[in-house]
């Protein structure tokens, strides 16, 4: 088992588990990650805490599902939790709640009220109560140099393929379709207004993006088929005041079912351009005609098609 957010589930997080997912069938084991929710970051220092994280939690372990684990524990993280000594973390989630065999870790790993314990203190527990510390292997700790950090700054960037050769997918993002102010569809090119659907969720940059777009199922699964389209994030400055608060509308290219409340999951997969003020409805619609056939152009050739 191996403990952490993994938030993205990022290459250098899919090596890891890759590696640890393969030795635990070696040895007839299971594979076991412990994450926690919610964010420590948010439970320790408040909503302020300026978090941006890559995936809701269910997009997470849908992600971690995919590597073959066996099972995911998500651990309710509060305040009292955040106070277990580190001893007592061992004997009480990893011992006696999740019967630990081995324990996966790096060379930095900290765990505990305080971040007070280290390896050599795992290690001394492993003697304790009968587990084995694992210590990732080098080449493994090389992989995992692909951070969150560095995908989050991409994103932020408005760099769709230089986060998707960090993560090994396009990006997903979550939002809610709520009611706009309808503008998009006088100027035919109805959109649905998002907001997203867990706190703390990273937006990618300002830009107008080719998407794909998926109907989430209650379970945090994707429901089969979807469309292709594009997306604006930031400012709307051709109409809305200085200041205005940025906004993610997403235009499908296809016909879709009314959507009103329902949870979208977006996938970036190219930015187009920057947000630019017009003239007026009609030179940014002229504009628009020519982003809509980039965004075709560019997803046809990615997929041959709509999203399977």
């Amino acid at each position: 088992m191996t403990t952490g957010t993994f938030d993205g589930v990022h290459l250098g997080h899919q090596a890891l588990l890759d590696w640890m997912v393969g030795k635990a069938r070696e040895e007839a084991a299971q594979s076991v990650v412990l994450t926690f929710d919610p964010h420590p970051r948010q439970v320790l220092f408040g909503d302020d805490c300026g978090l941006q994280l890559l995936q809701t939690l269910d997009q997470r372990a849908t992600a971690l599902a995919r590597t073959g684990l066996d099972h995911l524990v998500i651990q309710p993280f509060d305040r009292e939790f955040a106070r277990l000594k580190p001893t007592d973390f061992v004997r009480n989630v990893l011992v006696d709640g999740l019967g630990a065999t081995s324990v996966v870790v790096g060379h930095d790993h900290r765990f505990g009220a305080g971040r007070e314990g280290d390896v050599d203190l795992l290690r001394a527990c492993g003697e304790a109560y009968g587990f084995d510390v694992v210590h990732i292997p080098a080449h493994i700790e090389d992989e995992l140099t692909v951070s969150s950090t560095k995908v989050r700054q991409r994103l932020l960037d408005g760099d769709c393929e230089g986060a998707r050769l960090l993560l090994g997918r396009a990006h997903e993002w979550s939002g809610r379709v709520v009611h706009g102010d309808a503008r998009g569809r006088t100027l035919g090119f109805r959109t649905a207004n998002l907001v997203p659907t867990s706190p703390h969720q990273l937006t990618p940059g300002s830009g107008v993006y080719a998407v794909q777009v998926r109907a989430e199922a209650e379970a945090g699964q994707t429901t089969p088929g979807g469309w292709i389209g594009m997306a604006h994030v930031g400012p709307r400055p051709t109409f809305d005041a200085d200041g205005a608060a940025p906004t993610v509308e997403v235009h499908l290219f296809d016909d879709a079912p009314d959507l009103y409340g329902q949870a979208l999951s977006v996938r970036f997969e190219h930015r187009l351009r920057d947000v630019l003020k017009f003239d007026g409805a009609d030179a940014l619609v002229a504009q628009l005609k020519q982003d809509a056939e980039r965004a075709r152009t560019f997803l046809r050739q990615r997929n041959d098609g709509p999203p399977r």
